[in-house]
């Protein structure tokens, strides 16, 4: 034997353990055979065993779980938000392939209706399916209802649109949204510069609502000298014509001028069964009104066919000039594609929590693929790293501490008719992290 191929049959039998390595999974007996072949059969025999080795790699697919709700309080804007999260998988699946990556990701999706007791049902059922990454619940109370689970088990859970300052904790809960501390700031901050000093709040009695209204009260008050009134409603009623009354009686203790507002802190079904009774009060009517970012869903507030509204809400919102802040969908070059592609796709224009499924669902796909396994533990040491340089549709995605998106701006809108219209249209911008609000209309 030559030096040559005493040489050359060394370096196959490296590569022979180095392919067997790497194939052990789809290949394993193919590779042993290869090992055993390299004593005794010649050179060109191995090198065509070997070539053998090296065909395609079987195709490796990982769930994520989408743990969203599509009926109750989000029976109309749910399915928007579900879809920007179906886009996701499908431009993921996308760029696997034209890299010639063998990995793709699939989603699973249950219906959590909105309840943090219909949301722990999907959970537990997805863990049982061995779905270790979820992104959703929608709504805090939701995630209230899954975190000790989620803890325990070592189940990732990504929120879209969770935003109570109370669910801040170092767990397995990641939200891809500010938390309220930044929404209560700006509308407190806006109201001021509006020239509006007292405050009637009616707002949902929930993580949500009492977060949001806590933090826009401490703001409000101790920064800008306001005085606020809380009404807290049960959710879940079917009718809110008492509430309604109680809130017109606290705006006339307040006095109705133009110094005075109404904050609403509601979902689809009880802001819509609210905002009914209160057009047909006079006093109600007479106030400035001024709305959480869960009121911007135009399918809901907006007379159109697959919405509940109806022409008189929408006018009664126009009269009063409902206006709100929310984090600013649009942050990034990616943009254009992701509504181009989501028109294309669904036949409709998204809602502004499809934006942050969207990024939410690349989040959980890149951790996994950081993180190399499908493993809760190891995702959820992945993600701070993968959100610290990643910018998506929805901007910058960086965590604080908690897992909460760090910060961002704040697109300030209010409700008007234009062009025959109803619409929300973007007056102006709360910047992040200057704290300055700039009115453009």
């Amino acid at each position: 034997m030559t030096p040559l191929v005493a040489g050359l049959i060394a370096v196959i039998i490296v590569l022979a353990g180095l392919l067997g390595y790497v194939a052990t999974t789809s290949q394993g007996a193919t590779v042993t055979r290869t090992v055993t072949a390299v004593q005794t059969q010649p050179v060109t025999q191995v090198v065509t065993q070997l070539v053998t080795v090296t065909a395609a790699p079987t195709t490796v697919e990982y769930t994520i779980g989408f743990a969203m709700a599509v009926s109750g309080p989000y029976a109309v804007d749910g399915p928007v938000r579900r879809d920007g999260g179906i886009l996701a998988i499908e431009h993921i699946n996308e760029y696997l392939k034209s890299i010639g990556s063998p990995v793709r990701f699939k989603y699973v999706h249950d219906d959590t209706k909105g309840t943090a007791a219909d949301a722990l049902k999907v959970v537990q059922s997805m863990y049982a399916a061995g779905i270790r990454v979820i992104v959703g619940p929608f709504a805090s109370g939701e995630v209230r209802g899954v975190m000790d689970f989620a803890n325990t088990n070592k189940i990732v859970i990504i929120s879209p649109s969770s935003t109570s300052p109370a669910l801040a904790a170092d767990d397995y809960v990641f939200r891809v949204v500010p938390t309220d501390l930044f929404q209560g700031n700006v509308l407190a901050q806006l109201m001021a510069k509006e020239g509006i000093k007292k405050v009637a709040i009616i707002a949902r009695n929930d993580d949500y609502g009492k977060g949001l209204s806590d933090a826009f009260e401490k703001a409000f008050v101790g920064k800008y000298g306001g005085t606020v009134r809380k009404l807290l409603y049960t959710v879940g009623q079917p009718d809110y014509a008492s509430e309604v009354s109680q809130l017109s009686s606290i705006v006339s203790e307040l006095g109705a001028g133009p110094d005075t507002a109404v904050f609403i802190i509601a979902f689809e079904d009880d802001g819509l069964n609210i905002l009914g009774h209160a057009r047909l009060d006079k006093t109600l009517a007479s106030v400035r009104w001024f709305g959480s970012e869960t009121l911007r869903r135009p399918a809901a507030y907006l007379p159109a066919p697959d919405g509940k509204a109806t022409p008189e809400i929408a006018e009664f919102l126009r009269q009063v000039k409902l206006t709100g802040v929310f984090a600013s969908p649009r942050g990034g070059p990616l943009v254009t594609k992701f509504e181009q592609d989501y028109r294309a796709r669904f036949g409709r224009d998204p809602s502004p929590y499809a934006y942050f499924t969207y990024d939410a669902v690349w989040l959980a796909a890149m951790a996994i693929l950081y993180a190399g396994k499908y493993d809760g533990e190891a995702v959820r040491a992945a993600l701070p790293v993968v959100a610290e340089r990643f910018v998506g549709v929805t901007g910058y995605k960086a965590f604080d501490q908690f897992g909460d998106a760090r910060g961002s701006d704040y697109v300030i809108w209010q409700y008007r008719f234009v062009d025959g219209k109803y619409k929300f249209a973007d007056i102006g911008v709360w910047r992040y992290p200057a704290e300055v609000i700039e009115l453009t209309g």
